[in-house]
């Protein structure tokens, strides 16, 4: 298994223990009024160059804040301490105030098992305030497929396969979000969970897994990071998601996609601005409603390289945000 897997977060729904499937924070507030411009501090999903342990992060992280962004948001630890990345992090001039937590146990990845305590002690020491759920919680009969998966098993097995989540299971995921998001909440962290194409796969009475969540979860608790790319690849349309989510959508990837998914865990990712997301809807939206950080993420395949691809994402996104065309 590549390296590279363990720190994907779309690939963390296929990979659960070994599934084979191919501006700093204080100034981190979004300005927003009807007249004015809408202004972001450059973010990046770390998950977007498929880092991996043996790679140099400092380097990495100095390429990353050369660009121009001042955040980060972490998809895993890369089998550093905490106390190690906080130092390349100071060093490049990067923030990192969020943290990505899988559900269950899953290699490379903060996961939410066992005494949280080790887990909030790394979010102090990194400085982040922000833990975030990237995928619903997994009963064991997804889980255990995943661990082992039969021959044949592809990007459309597994859209089958997490399409096969019931409202119960959803039901339990709620239920886990505010049980660690009340922990979490203790220690001055909030929880977020974060969407993909499942999220919105249709259920009996009119629901999905999303709603259910926004439904289900303790707003005092628990808030959402909205996956703009994943969403319109569900056909999901944006307004009625920040309308049903009220003000809970706290954080975005943003990211675009160029057409339609054909199933629950399809996503044709590509360079910002050049899919079928309405970038300056996405401008509008973010003007009205109480977001506080935004994380361009890129899924493979590139058309150049992972790092050239956050430089067109950042160039795209920092001329849209100061009042230019989408």
């Amino acid at each position: 298994m590549s390296a590279s897997i363990l720190f994907s977060r779309r690939e963390a729904l296929r990979t659960i223990t070994g599934a084979a499937v191919g501006v700093i924070a204080a100034g981190a507030q979004i300005s927003r009024g009807a007249t004015s411009a809408v202004h972001w501090v450059p973010g990046l999903q770390l998950y977007t160059l498929g880092l991996t342990p043996k790679d140099d992060l400092a380097a990495s992280f100095a390429a990353v804040a050369a660009i121009g962004y001042r955040e980060v948001e972490l998809p895993g630890h890369y089998d550093h301490t905490a106390s190690d990345l906080r130092r390349l992090f100071d060093n490049a001039h990067l923030s990192c105030p969020a943290v990505h937590f899988a559900p269950r146990p899953i290699g490379g990845m903060w996961d939410l098992t066992g005494d949280l305590s080790r887990n909030v002690a790394d979010l102090k020491t990194l400085g982040a305030s922000r833990a975030v759920v990237p995928i619903p919680f997994m009963p064991d009969r997804i889980y255990n497929i995943l661990q082992h998966p039969p021959a044949g098993f592809d990007e459309a097995a597994a859209g089958k396969l997490f399409a096969s989540l019931t409202a119960d299971d959803w039901k339990r995921a709620a239920d886990l979000l505010n049980e660690k998001g009340a922990i979490f909440a203790k220690a001055g962290v909030r929880l977020a969970h974060h969407n993909h194409g499942l999220d919105f796969v249709p259920l009996p009475g009119g629901t999905c897994g999303y709603r259910m969540l926004v439904e289900l979860t303790d707003p005092r608790l628990v808030d959402f990071e909205l996956d703009i790319g994943w969403a319109v690849s569900a056909g999901q349309d944006l307004p009625s998601l920040f309308k049903l989510s009220g003000e809970r959508i706290r954080l975005l990837h943003l990211k675009d996609t160029k057409r339609r998914g054909k199933h629950a865990h399809d996503l044709a990712s590509t360079d910002i601005g050049t899919g079928i997301v309405k970038w300056n809807e996405v401008v509008d939206l973010v003007r009205h409603n109480r977001i506080e950080h935004m994380f361009v993420e890129q899924e493979t395949p590139f058309a150049t390289t992972p790092i050239d691809a956050a430089k067109v994402d950042y160039r795209f996104l920092t001329k849209l945000f100061s009042g230019g065309a989408a």
